[in-house]
């Protein structure tokens, strides 16, 4: 009598587990129950940042794939609190955003710089999505600084020019720049006692001057910390989402 071996049962690997947990969204609303929060936080974001830089409106299934790799899902704890995981003790990135240093006031809304603090970002589900997306699209901006326009003074001024008086030092007494006096006197490149010069109130300040794309490979490299399938695990939730919005039942 011959017997026949065995195959050894197949070891998942643990993105094959992580697959099974996200292809279960398919069989679960509760998976979409930020689906309302994401597009209304989006949208105020995309407002706010249009015609800056060039921005692009950012896609909020981009961040509900953010929401479902970092939380695990509605079954675990993260889900409900802190489902875009920043904000968490030791987290550099809240910190970041909220210094004031990397351009984080220039990328968030009036509303959200007022209300987002540390406290609120650990305690409330829409705070963490809001500071989440605010900290991505930080990370995905180009500063550069700039002259900026006072838009609530755009009167043209004239100063004359004095005794040891330089361009610098008439833009730092009348509150302007030496970039706006060069714009509105050209050719003044020697001063000259008692020429006058025209200036309009302006400040030296950062600004966003470009972006980069959002994408999943992008989004791994400036939001991810540590996973190496990062990239590969959102293609793999926004592959679900197009599931479920077309009624399919299998997993991708």
């Amino acid at each position: 009598m011959t017997t026949t071996a065995l195959s050894p049962a197949k070891v998942r690997s643990s993105y094959e587990k992580w697959q099974e947990t996200i292809a279960a969204s398919l069989k679960n609303p509760q998976w979409h129950s930020y689906d309302s929060d994401l597009q209304r936080i989006v949208s105020t974001f995309n407002r706010h940042l249009s015609g800056k830089g060039g921005y692009f409106p950012l896609d909020w299934h981009l961040i509900k794939a953010i929401i479902w790799t970092e939380s695990g899902g509605p079954q675990q704890p993260a889900w409900r609190n802190n489902p875009m995981q920043i904000g968490n003790v030791g987290d550099p990135g809240l910190a970041a955003l909220l210094s004031g240093k990397e351009g984080g006031d220039l990328i968030m809304p009036t509303d959200l710089k007022r209300t987002l603090t540390t406290t609120s970002v650990r305690s409330s589900a829409q705070m963490n999505i809001s500071a989440g997306i605010a900290y991505l699209l930080m990370r995905m901006a180009r500063f550069d600084i700039a002259t900026v326009p006072d838009d609530k003074d755009q009167k043209v001024y004239e100063v004359v020019v004095t005794t040891g008086d330089s361009l610098e030092k008439i833009a730092r007494t009348n509150g302007s720049t030496v970039d706006t006096l060069k714009k509105l006197n050209p050719g003044t490149s020697i001063l000259k006692l008692g020429h006058t010069l025209k200036y309009r109130k302006a400040s030296i300040q950062k600004v966003i001057v470009g972006w980069d794309m959002v994408t999943t490979s992008a989004i791994a490299k400036r939001y991810n910390v540590g996973d190496p399938a990062y990239a590969k695990k959102l293609n793999y939730c926004l592959a679900v989402m197009c599931k479920s919005a077309a009624g399919d039942k299998g997993a991708p």
